[in-house]
């Protein structure tokens, strides 16, 4: 399907200073003063949380010479955006493909295979698959109609997600069925054969009973790929409990628990390893914690859920090769609980997480109480002291974070994608007008 340029903003790059924080920085010696740089985007969708939400995986993505981004203009039409790297603006291009605002989950996200083809997958909410890519990056562009990958549990997807291997592989993660009745399957894209494979059919099954909601999946330096995710037995977010994890050493065809025991697929409640602690019903534990590995292929789970004091607060949890730790990374006293249907409006973002080759933990959320800016938590070896630093001026609404997973590992550069956005509880559109989109980039965090 071929594009149509659009020019919805004068794209330049503009670098921030600190003067727009809503908080003065909490800095402890020797923690990280990035450098922001900002690459609008142009106008898009903001009256539901569709263009920012926390499973965007992936709403920015790059190779070595190129960032692409993906997200709805307030039309309903997907923008796809390129630039080139290191500083480039953006070259915009609006396509013939419309996904349905109403619903925050019929998001749009992109991968990138080695064989130089652009993906995408749009507006999905247990509903067939909707998936285009295109014949090379030139024009990048220009899309195939829509088709399957394999054919096989499409009917009812949700949450689609791209991951890219350690050695560039493209895997595809995502949900077949429904809340407290799901189960996550897993397929692999061939670049010889410009081909998908089914890899897991599923991975994780619910069993009728239950519907795995999980991180981002992520390949560690060592290839390895991790995965956490927290189960819900019901529509209702109260439901949500326990985190899990598993890793794969064989690009997802067997998997294992953290001591190293093979599992029997697809795994269940029954047979799924708790980490660290049993997070009850009831807890506000948040659906879709965040993942991320340090150079020594350990992984690090963000999540919310009520602390000790009562109040949701974001925790770290992180695995050193022996054991697993635990850790309340907050000090928050904005109460609140997480139950009730469909997207729901919360004070806080679902946090994103990023590991420094040094072993640096960067948290990124949103927090109401703090002026709904960009909020970045720090600790470094061995975790013992966080800092938190207001990096962008709020309020946000309801935006979570989402970034370019590829930049991060190659350049050591955080590129989030940031738009303010608006939503109504349990799937309630806002009549928040459109609002510029743009790209916000971090350096010097190491």
């Amino acid at each position: 399907m071929s594009g149509r340029r659009v020019f919805l903003f004068a794209v330049v790059g503009v670098t921030l200073g600190w003067s727009g924080c809503t908080n003065p920085p909490a800095i402890s010696s020797g923690d990280p003063k990035p450098v922001l740089t900002e690459y609008p985007l142009g106008l898009a969708y903001a009256g539901t949380e569709i263009n920012a939400t926390i499973f965007r995986i992936q709403s920015v993505a790059s190779d070595a010479q190129h960032q692409f981004a993906a997200y709805y203009a307030p039309d309903g039409h997907i923008v796809l955006a390129r630039r080139t790297l290191p500083q480039g603006s953006w070259d915009l291009r609006m396509l013939d493909i419309v996904g349905d605002l109403r619903d925050a989950h019929d998001d749009v996200v992109l991968g990138l295979s080695p064989d130089a083809r652009l993906h995408l997958a749009y507006d999905h909410h247990n509903q067939p698959l909707h998936y285009r890519h295109t014949e090379n990056l030139d024009p990048w562009w220009t899309f195939d109609p829509p088709g399957p990958m394999t054919g096989q549990r499409e009917a009812h997807v949700t949450y689609p997600t791209f991951v890219n291997t350690t050695g560039g592989n493209l895997l595809f993660f995502y949900r077949d069925g429904q809340s407290g009745n799901g189960a996550l399957c897993v397929d692999a894209y061939d670049a010889t054969a410009h081909a998908w494979r089914v890899v897991q059919s599923p991975l994780l099954d619910g069993l009728t009973l239950s519907s795995p909601y999980w991180c981002r999946p992520e390949a560690s330096a060592d290839g390895v790929l991790h995965l956490a995710w927290c189960w819900r037995d019901s529509s209702n977010a109260s439901t949500n409990h326990d985190i899990c994890y598993i890793r794969s050493r064989d690009g997802g065809a067997s998997w294992e628990n953290s001591a190293g025991e093979k599992l029997a697929l697809p795994v269940t409640p029954a047979t799924a390893n708790v980490v660290v602690r049993v997070i009850p019903k009831g807890s506000s534990l948040i659906n879709q914690c965040a993942l991320a590995t340090d150079a020594q292929g350990h992984p690090h789970i963000a999540y919310y859920a009520d602390g000790a004091n009562g109040v949701p607060q974001y925790f770290h949890l992180w695995f050193d090769g022996q054991k697993w730790a635990a850790q309340e990374v907050s000090h928050r006293t904005l109460d609140f609980s997480v139950g009730g249907q469909g997207t729901l409006k919360l004070p806080m973002s679902r946090p994103e997480i990023a590991v420094s080759k040094s072993g640096a933990v960067f948290m990124i959320t949103r927090d109401d109480e703090f002026g709904g800016g960009v909020r970045l938590y720090t600790a470094r070896p061995p975790y013992a002291q966080w800092s938190a630093l207001d990096l962008l001026p709020g309020p946000l609404g309801e935006w979570e974070p989402s970034y370019d997973l590829q930049r991060w590992r190659r350049d050591g550069v955080l590129s989030l994608f940031v738009l303010p956005v608006k939503q109504g509880d349990h799937e309630n559109v806002t009549d928040y007008p459109p609002q510029i989109a743009k790209v916000v980039e971090m350096a010097g965090l190491e």
